[in-house]
């Protein structure tokens, strides 16, 4: 078996085609920002709709969308990934993952106890995974929607607990729905 010697131009092409690649996947036309984005907004919405009108203890119903969504797109992913293995491309999958599934465990099993700062929680590990995607794949967006998240994770400090839904909302909308639309405006401008 022949290892082939890199010089350090190549190495470097070779470091930032990879980066491109996982770039492209991620962004590519906007899919997961727009499901997550439009997703994370109606179910806030609703639940500030049910604890507006006083449904409060059946106001975490829309949330059971949520596994659904997630089941869909890891196979939505799965199937359109299955030929690429990106080191970045898996790293990204797997802070996702893993990011959804804390949240998800969080949400669905320790709300109760962490009722006033659980919005507060969900929306630091969303900034931090978005930050951290979009620091590797050098992507100012992302990067821009990592620290609106991270900001909008203090303010929630300061904004009454059954204002959260509202606040989370407007933030999926900020920091996904619309990223995810300028993406697609991009992806089919440049399929044209």
């Amino acid at each position: 078996m022949k290892t082939k010697k890199f010089t350090p131009e190549h190495s470097f092409e070779l470091i930032n085609q990879v980066i491109n690649q996982a770039k492209d996947r991620f962004e590519e036309n906007g899919f997961a920002f727009i499901l997550w984005g439009a997703l994370t907004a109606f179910c806030c919405f609703s639940q500030a709709y049910l604890l507006y009108i006083g449904l409060g203890a059946q106001s975490w119903y829309p949330y059971l969308l949520m596994p659904l969504a997630s089941i869909f797109t890891i196979v939505y992913y799965s199937k359109k990934d299955s030929k690429s293995c990106n080191p970045l491309n898996v790293i990204s999958s797997r802070l996702w993952m893993f990011t959804g599934f804390n949240i998800m465990i969080l949400a669905f099993g320790f709300s109760a106890e962490l009722r006033s700062i659980l919005s507060t929680i969900i929306l630091l590990l969303l900034g931090i995974a978005t930050a951290v995607a979009g620091s590797f794949i050098r992507s100012r967006m992302l990067l821009f929607s990592g620290i609106v998240l991270n900001l909008s994770a203090y303010a929630a400090f300061f904004v009454p607990w059954k204002q959260h839904p509202l606040l989370m909302g407007m933030v999926s909308l900020v920091a996904f729905l619309l990223p995810g639309l300028l993406l697609h405006y991009k992806h089919i401008r440049q399929h044209v």
